[in-house]
């Protein structure tokens, strides 16, 4: 018996599922235990074009550092490619929930927990932000911790 793999990002499938457990990409209906994707076809499957996806991905979340939510935005807009936008609303919604977390450290200040909340909060970012770039560059897409899907 085959084993089936996801198209998306190669982790081993059941040969019933509709959707990757670990990706949640969409698998093909028609895939059975004679269709065999292995993640080594599906990385020689990746183009040129794909290899520039993944570099414009991890530099969504690198920019996401210094522009804060406007080159997720841009990247996002200005993208077709599933990836690369899935990987602009990752850093998007980190930006937005991390300017969140900002403010109510800011107002906790007064109760002198603050200071320390907004350092931590500085340091995340920094480290969030450089895991998914490398995440991205390596054809993942990452989610950063503590972070709802707000877009």
């Amino acid at each position: 018996m085959a084993a089936n793999y996801c198209p998306h990002c190669g982790e081993q499938v059941e040969g019933s599922a509709s959707y990757c457990p670990h990706c949640g990409g969409g698998l093909d209906p028609d895939m059975d235990e004679h269709t065999v994707t292995t993640p080594q076809a599906r990385k020689d499957s990746l183009s040129i074009e794909s290899d520039a996806d993944t570099t414009i991905a991890a530099v969504t979340h690198i920019v996401a550092l210094f522009t804060w939510i406007i080159g997720p935005i841009i990247i996002l807009v200005a993208s077709d490619d599933e990836f690369v936008v899935e990987n602009a609303r990752n850093a998007l919604n980190w930006q937005i929930i991390l300017t969140v977390y900002l403010l109510i450290s800011a107002i906790l200040i007064i109760v002198l927990i603050g200071a320390f909340l907004l350092f931590i909060f500085a340091i995340l970012d920094m480290i969030f932000c450089i895991i998914a770039a490398v995440k991205a560059a390596d054809g993942e897409a990452w989610k950063y911790p503590i972070t709802p899907d707000i877009v």
